[in-house]
């Protein structure tokens, strides 16, 4: 198939954004946009829920937010009849987030939110992800995905812009993710799958009240040869969630996961490995037998209690994570111990609403690297030392109705970042010291309902400090954090649409924003594969978004994302270059139906040609995938029901790159994507 060209070589052109703001002004004007009396009930599914969105911390709801937020609600058909193997897959339709799975697990997914993440080597950074109301996002910003089983997701919420008034550190988008149910009788299911590259997956999953409680635990396991060499591994995770009734006012929630790693990483590619094979591995991972071993364990508990003054909240949540990380250049042992606590109000009074809050939160990492002999921790300590994070935070955010019609929200949160270090390597002096990072970030918008839509505009804030890798990957030589890096700061404008026309059964999410971030952190890589970073100026990310999901007829529903953006170094050496790792152009187009228990998905994802380099001289082509999935919803087998599905990845064979190595070395920037895959399987449910 042939590549998708570059769009938008040069700078943005106006009449994107004239256009989509004509849109939204008309749209304002349907008169479809005002239902009738007497109206069907159908016509509820056409207007947005009037529930909180956690995202900005249930503050406001997707009818009200002042904000770019975006809910997908995964429905029982599709978490038992869709693999969902990676979160790409689960929630590729959620408007201006791009995940790249990269064909193995020793890296994890990387995610960006409008271009903000786009620099991480591994895991998420620049990003909040909140998994069952537990931040995966630890103090110093960066996040790792291993505990999320993407199959088992069952909300996701996606605030796109600078998030820090609701999250503080690394909060330049902020995605939350719920696995949760609340069945009212008790349900369980087994699900079971196979499929090309030595793929097997098995979950098993229970819920239901026990009374007036409620109680939810899953376990699943996943194994894959992988379509690289070198690319074997086998991921394990389990939940357990409690719902406990105190009293007519009173709720405690627990939420406890886990999740075990052991995988073998092949490495990324040069152009010319990829052109003679492009499922080979990287010989420098192979011969030092690079890959990870890792367990997570996490536990959170949060009590909830209705007061006079409003819906008071205290929770407490508690991290551990044992990482062994053989790499080319070191092997990683790394022990980390991670928690926090929050203290929240919410109320209203009259026309008035109010979340006033306090976070605070610890990571403590013992890091030792040493030299990887073949797999092995050698003799030679490169460092040794003991990490420590701590965060705290006050906010305080207030909603005020100006008239029926028109809704303010303001908000101001103060963060105090502090970095510690003991340096144990003392061969080369003692470098131990600390560091502390602070800031404000406030956030105003506003909200105009008419009908069922919804129009905003909101000014926000994002405050990133360097994450302690950032800090502790210095380019000279022995322990310590590096002095030159300093945070960054991000400042952001949009303005948006949210809304239904029942009677064209349509549902339209749309955006455009600016946003500038300075300081920028960047990465480069060495020769041996290390990753170090530096600030590189300023940033600029301009963009429109638009997300439209439309009823064809009630059986058959066609959703469709698109994000087309321009992000740019805007100061020093590299002005006017593209921002690597993030295309100008994505559409995400799926068509799902149902017949007579028959159910199908098609869906088509197209990528423009993006760069992989700050220089702007290594480009990772364009691409259009096709996948196919096909299902039935159930056969009655006595008291269970058995639903078996068939999954046809990339159905085209087209062979691409899923995801890049920014500025990597030698020019090994790409991770090849697996060809024509089929999994198949069937779900058991009692």
């Amino acid at each position: 198939m042939p590549c998708l060209p570059r769009f938008w070589p040069r700078p943005v052109s106006a009449r994107p954004l004239t256009g989509l703001l004509a849109v939204m002004f008309l749209a304002l004007h349907l008169p479809a946009l005002h239902p009738a009396r007497g109206q069907s009930p159908d016509t509820l599914r056409y207007t947005l829920p009037d529930i909180e969105v956690e995202a900005v911390r249930a503050t406001e709801t997707e009818a009200t937010a002042p904000f770019a937020v975006a809910v997908d609600v995964r429905d029982p058909a599709r978490l038992a009849l869709d693999p969902a193997l990676t979160l790409d897959a689960a929630l590729g339709t959620l408007p201006g987030t791009w995940f790249n799975d990269r064909g193995h697990f020793a890296l994890g997914e990387r995610l960006s939110i409008r271009g903000m993440g786009w620099r991480s080597a591994f895991g998420v950074r620049g990003v909040q992800v909140v998994l069952d109301g537990i931040p995966l996002t630890m103090p110093d910003g960066q996040a790792i995905l291993d505990i999320v089983d993407p199959a088992l997701v069952r909300r996701a919420e996606v605030m796109r812009g600078p998030a820090s008034l609701f999250w503080g550190n690394g909060s330049g988008g902020a995605l939350f993710l719920s696995t949760q149910t609340l069945s009212p009788t008790f349900t369980g299911r087994i699900r079971a799958l196979t499929g090309s590259d030595g793929l097997w997956q098995t979950t098993a999953e229970a819920a239901g009240p026990v009374g007036p409680h409620h109680v939810q635990a899953y376990v699943s396991t996943t194994h894959q040869d992988g379509f690289r060499d070198y690319s074997t591994g086998r991921l394990t995770r389990t939940g357990l969630h409690g719902h406990v009734a105190l009293g007519p006012s009173t709720r405690l929630r627990v939420t406890a996961a886990a999740a075990a790693l052991d995988t073998e990483h092949p490495g990324s590619l040069t152009r010319e490995q990829l052109e003679a094979d492009r499922t080979g591995a990287d010989t420098r991972y192979v011969n030092t037998a690079s890959g990870k071993e890792s367990l997570q364990a996490q536990l959170g508990l949060t009590l909830d209690r209705q007061t006079r003054a409003g819906l008071a909240s205290a929770s407490v949540y508690g991290i551990t994570r044992d990482l062994q990380n053989p790499l080319p250049f070191a092997y990683i042992d790394l022990f980390r111990r991670a928690g926090g606590a929050r203290l929240a109000l919410q109320g209203a009074q009259g026309r008035l609403t109010y979340r006033l809050g306090l976070d605070a939160g610890l990571q403590d990492d013992d890091r030792l690297e040493r030299n990887n002999a073949g797999g092995r921790p050698g003799d030679v300590r490169r460092t040794d030392q003991q990490e420590t994070v701590r965060n705290t935070a006050a906010y305080a955010v207030i909603g005020l109705r100006l008239h029926p019609a028109l809704r303010l929200t303001a908000g101001l949160r103060a963060d105090r970042v502090r970095f510690d270090m003991e340096d144990r390597l003392t061969t080369d002096g003692d470098q131990s010291g600390h560091r502390t990072f602070a800031a404000w970030s406030p956030a105003f918008g506003l909200a105009y309902q008419r009908g069922s839509a919804l129009l905003f505009a909101n000014v926000s804030t994002a405050f990133e400090t360097p994450t302690t890798t950032e800090l502790v990957n210095s380019p000279e030589p022995g322990g310590g954090f590096n002095p030159d890096l300093a945070p960054q700061r991000t400042r952001g404008v949009e303005f948006g649409l949210r809304g239904g026309w029942p009677t064209a059964r349509l549902v339209l999410d749309a955006a455009v924003f600016h946003m500038t971030v300075a300081d920028q952190f960047n990465s480069f890589t060495s020769g041996d594969g290390e990753t170090f970073y530096v600030n590189s100026g300023r940033t600029v990310h301009d963009g429109v978004e638009l997300a439209v999901t439309w009823t064809v007829v009630p059986a058959l529903e066609l959703s469709a994302t698109y994000a087309g953006s321009r992000f740019v170094f805007d100061e020093g050496a590299l002005e006017g270059n593209q921002l690597p790792g993030i295309p100008d152009h994505r559409a995400f187009l799926r068509l799902r139906g149902e017949r007579r228990g028959f159910w199908a998905m098609a869906t088509l994802e197209a990528v423009s040609t993006y760069f992989a380099d700050d220089a702007n001289t290594a480009e990772n082509d364009g691409y259009a995938v096709l996948d196919l999935n096909l299902g039935h919803t159930g056969v009655a087998v006595g008291r269970a029901r058995l639903q078996p599905f068939a999954q046809v990845r990339n159905l085209t064979d087209t062979a691409y790159n899923g995801s890049v190595v920014v500025n990597a070395s030698g020019g090994r920037y790409y991770e090849p994507a697996p060809g024509r895959t089929i999994q198949a399987g069937l779900n058991v449910r009692f």
